[in-house]
This record gives C-alpha cells, sequence and structure tokens, in this order.
C-alpha cells in the first residue's frame, strides 16, 4: 500500500491557526477567558520555518468564513477540547468548502487520545503526539510523504486512516510561544476580577494517579518539567502582570520552587501568579507558603474533590479529608486565596449537598466550583460506565451538565442544588459578585 503524498508548501505559503469558540461556566459572561497558547506555540513553529501565519479564536475573531475567505489558507491547525469536539469538525467542513485544497490539521488534547473522532473525509491529518514537535515536522515536510511523520494518523489513498508511530516530546526543546496575538488582544483575556492574564506551562503531564483525570494520561501518561531557566525567561518576556501557571500541579518539588523563587528575585522580575497545587502538598510543606506569598503567588486553585474520605478514596485522590481542611486554613493564613475544586458524583444524596455547604462554610471557602462528575472519553472509568449515559453530545461534557443519570436525586433535584451553591458564592465573596454583575450588564448591553 503506498502512502499518501504530500504537496510540498510554497514559500508564501499561508497557515491558519483555528481555536473554535466554546464557553463554559463563568466564561459566559467574560470572566474567564484565555490566550490560545497552544496556537501561539504552533505560530512559534510557522514562524521559524519562514511562513506566513493567522491565529483566528473564537472568543476573539470575526466569523470564520470571511476569515477564510479572506486570508486563503493552504494550511489549516484546529485545536479544542472534548466539549469543542463539534465545532472543531463543523470548522474543518467551513474550511474545506471554502479551500478545498487546504492541507487540514486537527490536534490538542481531546486528539491526542481519541483521534477516531476526527476520522472523518475533511480531515487530512491527525496529530497524536508530540505537539509541537509534530507540527514543525507537518511544516518541514517539502517532499516526504504523510507516513513518515511520527505523531500523525492519515488517510491513505483508498480512504482508510493509518496510525504512525507516536512521537516523542522533549519539553527542553520547546521554544518560546510567539505572544504577537496576546499582545494585541491582551484586554480580551482575564481571570475573574484580577484583569489581563497571561498564561505559562512549565510542565506537561501529571505524576498522580486521580482516577477522574483526563490529563495525566496526556504526554504518553508521563509527567516532564521544563528548566527553571527556561521558564524565568519566558515570563520576563510578557508584557502582563498576571502570569498563570497552568501545569496540572505546580508545587510538586520544594527544590524546584525555591530555584523558581530565587531566578524571579536574581531578574528582578515582580509579577502576580496563580498556580494549581495539591492540598497534601501544602500540608506537609507549610513553610514554603511564605515564599510563596513574596514570590507574588495571589491564588492556588485546589483539586479538594470531596471533604470525607471515603470520596476521596473513590478518586484515588491519595489525600485525606483533614488535610483539605488544613490546606484552605494555611493559606488563608498567609493571606493567599484559594480556589477550592470540588466533583458531585452521580452518588451524591441530597445531604451530602447540605455537608458541603456546612464545610465551605466552616472553612471559610470564599473561592471554589463544583464540577458535575462526567467520565471523559479515554480515562479508565468511560469503558465501564458508557452504557450508562445520557447523552454522547460532547457539548454536555463542559462539567456543567449531567451526563450519568443520578441515583438518589432527580435531574433536577441534583443540579438544581448544584446551581443554588453556586448561587451562594456570590453572597460568599463579595468581590466576585460585584464582577459578575458588572460583567453581566457588559454582557447585557452587547446583545
Amino acid at each position: 500500500m503506498q502512502s499518501q503524498p504530500t504537496q510540498p508548501l510554497h514559500k508564501n505559503a499561508r497557515i491558519l491557526l483555528i481555536r473554535p469558540k466554546y464557553r463554559t461556566g463563568l466564561s459566559r459572561f467574560g470572566s474567564i477567558n484565555t490566550e490560545p497558547l497552544e496556537l501561539e506555540y504552533l505560530a512559534r513553529a510557522v514562524v521559524d520555518q519562514g511562513y506566513e501565519y493567522q491565529i483566528w479564536d473564537g472568543e476573539v475573531d470575526g466569523p470564520l468564513r470571511r476569515t477564510c475567505k479572506q486570508y486563503q489558507p493552504d494550511l489549516v491547525a484546529i485545536t479544542g477540547y472534548y466539549p469543542a469536539c463539534d465545532q472543531m469538525l463543523v470548522a474543518a467542513r467551513t474550511i474545506r468548502s471554502l479551500q478545498p485544497k487546504a492541507i487540514i490539521v486537527i490536534g490538542g488534547v481531546h486528539a491526542e487520545l481519541n483521534q477516531e473522532d476526527f476520522q472523518q473525509p475533511e480531515i487530512d491529518l491527525i496529530v497524536h503526539s508530540g505537539g509541537f514537535f509534530t507540527f514543525a515536522a507537518i511544516l518541514a515536510q517539502d517532499r516526504r510523504q504523510w507516513s513518515d511523520i511520527a505523531g500523525t494518523s492519515w488517510q491513505d489513498n483508498q480512504g482508510q486512516w493509518q496510525m504512525n508511530p507516536k512521537a516523542s516530546f522533549d519539553p527542553h526543546q520547546l521554544p518560546q510561544p510567539d505572544r504577537s496575538y496576546f499582545h494585541t488582544h491582551k484586554h480580551r483575556f482575564s481571570w475573574l476580577y484580577y484583569g489581563p492574564v497571561a498564561l505559562v506551562k512549565t510542565g506537561f503531564g501529571c505524576p498522580y494517579s486521580c482516577s477522574f483525570c483526563y490529563c495525566r494520561l496526556l504526554n504518553n501518561g508521563t509527567y516532564q518539567a521544563r528548566e527553571v531557566e527556561e521558564v524565568v525567561h519566558e515570563i520576563q518576556t510578557i508584557n502582563c502582570s498576571l502570569i498563570w501557571l497552568i501545569d496540572d500541579t505546580f508545587l510538586l518539588d520544594q527544590q524546584r520552587i525555591h530555584a523558581f523563587a530565587a531566578a524571579l528575585q536574581k531578574q528582578g522580575i515582580e509579577k502576580r501568579f496563580i498556580i494549581y497545587a495539591r492540598a497534601d502538598f501544602i500540608c506537609n510543606h507549610p513553610e514554603t507558603l511564605p515564599l510563596l506569598k513574596k514570590t507574588g503567588v495571589i491564588e492556588v486553585i485546589v483539586g479538594l474533590e470531596a471533604i470525607d474520605n471515603q470520596g476521596l478514596d473513590d478518586f484515588n485522590k491519595q489525600v485525606n479529608a483533614d488535610q483539605n481542611r488544613e490546606c484552605v486554613h494555611l493559606l488563608r493564613q498567609q493571606g493567599i486565596g484559594c480556589v477550592g475544586l470540588f466533583i458531585m458524583d452521580q452518588q451524591a444524596r441530597a445531604a451530602d449537598f447540605h455537608q458541603l455547604d456546612q464545610w465551605i462554610n466552616r472553612t471559610g471557602l470564599s473561592t471554589y466550583t463544583i464540577s458535575v462528575f462526567s467520565p471523559f472519553p479515554g480515562t479508565e472509568e468511560y469503558p465501564a460506565l458508557a452504557s450508562q449515559l445520557l447523552t454522547k453530545d460532547c457539548r454536555k461534557w463542559d462539567l456543567l451538565h449531567l451526563v450519568l443519570p443520578p441515583v438518589h436525586l432527580s435531574r433536577l433535584g441534583f443540579m438544581g442544588r448544584i446551581w443554588w451553591l453556586h448561587i451562594k458564592l456570590l453572597w460568599r465573596n463579595r468581590r466576585l459578585r460585584r464582577h459578575l454583575l458588572t460583567s453581566l450588564f457588559t454582557f447585557w448591553k452587547n446583545i
């Protein structure tokens, strides 16, 4: 069987990088909207190889059809999470109808573990591993054939999909993203009431094994961290005072944390940071918190998940309920904000919602989200629960919809309690309440 030949990109080739519009939760009111960092990395690959590019972010830019007609791309790369899967395919079909000869590439975290969802006639290549490096290889293909590009799947001459070997990913070789798009649209990217925010990723994958987690399966199930010096250099180049370190958990290694703080101080960098962390690390290393505060950490997002040991064990969290309580206390003690992330599964009873409400009151947690347990395709829990799904509409996997039937409550009773606890959040957090009311007013003015 012969592999599908590719046409070399001409020297003036135009590359269109797409992130479809898809809003969930607070982002519906413009409260949290982030730069398309994944596309900015791809943009760096395009620039390095001498091509021209344009980013189309559905949250920021006008209609895709208009952009495609005006720009007339030769190659298009589309990325997104599972809830945006259908929108990614719609974007691909739109491009194909307007630019029949364009090469269309699909990638991103959903494609990495669920490439079969994108094995459609409109798609030429699917990136299932290697990320930036695989995309760079596609751009540099010249007269090679697609079967030579590790980390991709492609259609042969008979329309059958073929999967190439996985590609490696070395974060130490990763260049800095091209943030031209961010700096042009900085006012459009914000985190709640803190204003403009830039994203920085210092590590890939996660070394823990929470049963519900999709992210720990990415990067071939391994955790790899970038060199501290490279991270700090990147931060130094960003024209934004607030940085969101989007590692699944930034607090892993005390030595690396101290090196990070020292490097920031050495370079005279004074910025504010939002980070992710686990409750057990904070409890086991409380002496690190003053350093984090001094470094500029203003919010720590903690996956608390549950408030009792049974619930934590069910999620294989490897944290106990006492540590969750102590974590919130320690962060408050240091004047660092804590955003608690909880999950309610379908076994929840009315008493469980009441107990969570009381726990939040006792701990003084003022910012939190409560997600509906949703088994994502690709996780170890999905096959066992697939037959129970209420829907296969990917848009419902925004953690705000029921995708499994509740056992002890009606659907209305379950979701009503979720939303009631979120409404109470507004009374617990005056600053958030004021911000959301302002955002709502702006939202209604613009519709």
